[in-house]
């Protein structure tokens, strides 16, 4: 089997979100993948170093919507345990809105800090002639 066929998509609860503090991640996967298929196609696609592979089956349910009874469909949870430091972002948006963020107040400092310096300059130009004014009304009197 290929290795990107085997993880289908992320399982996101807030049972799951609590787990990613602990390294722990859970993926919807094919259901004819074993764990060392698991393993090593989390392992190529996200570039992390997994420790433990735990899955279960989960069976279709009964589902209605109106008049209409149907199943939802059964699927294979697989729950990953990674090595320490290794961690996966499901949200790569996130990151790149942080980094513009990051970079938008970069450039906001800078351009404060730009006109901190202007300001004194003005004042030290300002001093320098009420300075000058004074030293002439000396040599007035």
């Amino acid at each position: 089997m290929e290795l990107t066929r085997v993880i289908r998509r992320p399982i996101i609860t807030e049972k799951t979100n609590e787990q990613l503090s602990q390294n722990v991640y859970t993926f919807e996967v094919d259901w004819a993948a074993n764990k060392f298929q698991i393993k090593e196609a989390v392992e190529f696609i996200f570039n992390v170093k997994v420790l433990r592979v735990n899955t279960s089956k989960i069976d279709k349910k009964p589902k209605r919507l109106g008049r209409f009874a149907g199943f939802k469909n059964r699927y294979k949870k697989a729950v990953v345990l990674l090595a320490e430091g290794n961690t996966i972002n499901y949200y790569p948006q996130e990151e790149a809105n942080a980094k513009q963020e990051a970079a938008k107040a970069e450039a906001k400092a800078a351009k404060k800090e730009a006109a901190k310096k202007e300001v004194s300059e003005k004042e030290s130009a300002v001093a320098e002639k009420i300075a000058a004014k004074k030293a002439a009304k000396k040599e007035n009197k």
